[in-house]
């Protein structure tokens, strides 16, 4: 690691960030674990993965929901590309959610401002039937990562190789993102993934808070990294620019667009966090970080969902006068 913890008080901040995280990690625990709606949708999900298992212990896909869901499509003339891009991405449940810890990088102001329950995810959402098909699907992953590792793998490449060739018959690129909400170090644990992507043409990237992984990042060219910002997290900036990575920053800058779609209100050119100044990159024209033609930028984005709104610890930045 670069940071130097003898120097400038840095080891002090290192063991501040080691006892936040900790700390944060214990909360959310403690949370998941009394939370209603998180405990109904985690029996639910144990009882669809309980009905999909065969005797003999192989798992019946067939019932339980895809692996693989689309995030977005880019259309080529948004970031100059040859072909449109489909963005697709394996979506488990953040922290201890699940009942497993997926957020090693865990801030407490990134779990309560989590994107996990905006959009399709919001704890309403629920289906005629009683189920929040959203949340149960992604804690039934979780739950298959940890307990049928194997098999998760196997049919984690199956979907990806299928959609990847559909894809391909259509002219359309396909990128990748293995941790939507989450940050399971596949890089080491599922080398094979980063392997079918490459055979394959897939781009795969992630937004990143435990900074080994930029460190150590064994596939650079193919799984490209943004350090994610977090309110504790800043003194790992130098480490990530070292490494060539931007670093993703979430801002009070509102979400309002005009009539042509176009966001109102726009990033300033440069930011300074932490006595660094950095050019900016808005990261709400599109989510494929690999495109950004300014590398080791500050890449704004716009605070989402209600929760971000009332953020106490200083994970969103105040930046906006409009805000």
């Amino acid at each position: 690691m670069l940071i130097n913890p003898t120097k400038n008080g840095n080891k002090m901040k290192l063991e501040k960030y080691r006892v936040a995280t900790q700390n944060a990690l214990q909360t959310m625990k403690a949370h998941c674990e009394s939370d209603t709606f998180i405990l109904e949708c985690r029996t639910k999900a144990h009882a669809k993965i309980a009905a999909a298992i065969r005797p003999n212990g192989s798992i019946n896909w067939a019932k339980l929901p895809k692996l693989i869901g689309q995030n977005t499509k880019i259309k080529k003339d948004v970031a100059a590309l040859d072909t449109d891009l489909e963005i697709w991405g394996l979506s488990l449940a953040p922290h201890w959610i699940s009942g497993f810890n997926t957020c090693n990088g865990l801030s407490l102001g990134c779990a309560h401002s989590c994107l996990m329950f905006t959009g399709m995810g919001q704890k309403f959402m629920v289906a005629a039937d009683g189920d929040h098909k959203v949340a149960i699907a992604r804690i039934i992953r979780s739950i298959l990562w940890f307990t049928k590792k194997e098999q998760f793998k196997e049919r984690l490449l199956i979907e990806i190789e299928r959609k990847a060739i559909q894809l391909h018959k259509n002219n359309v690129a396909m990128a990748f993102r293995p941790n939507v909400f989450s940050e399971i170090r596949f890089e080491k644990l599922f080398p094979e993934l980063f392997d079918l992507c490459g055979g394959l043409e897939i781009q795969c990237y992630d937004y990143v808070k435990d900074i080994k992984r930029i460190e150590n990042n064994p596939f650079p060219k193919l799984y490209h990294m943004t350090f994610s910002l977090s309110e504790n997290n800043a003194l790992f900036i130098p480490t990530a620019l070292k490494h060539g990575a931007s670093i993703a920053v979430v801002t009070d800058i509102p979400t309002n667009k005009n009539r042509d779609r176009k966001y109102k209100f726009t990033p300033p050119a440069t930011l300074s966090i932490g006595g660094i100044t950095l050019p900016t990159v808005d990261g709400d024209q599109h989510d494929a970080r690999y495109l950004d033609r300014q590398k080791q930028a500050f890449v704004v984005l716009r605070g989402k969902g209600q929760t971000i709104k009332t953020d106490k610890t200083n994970f969103m930045q105040r930046i906006s006068a409009a805000a």
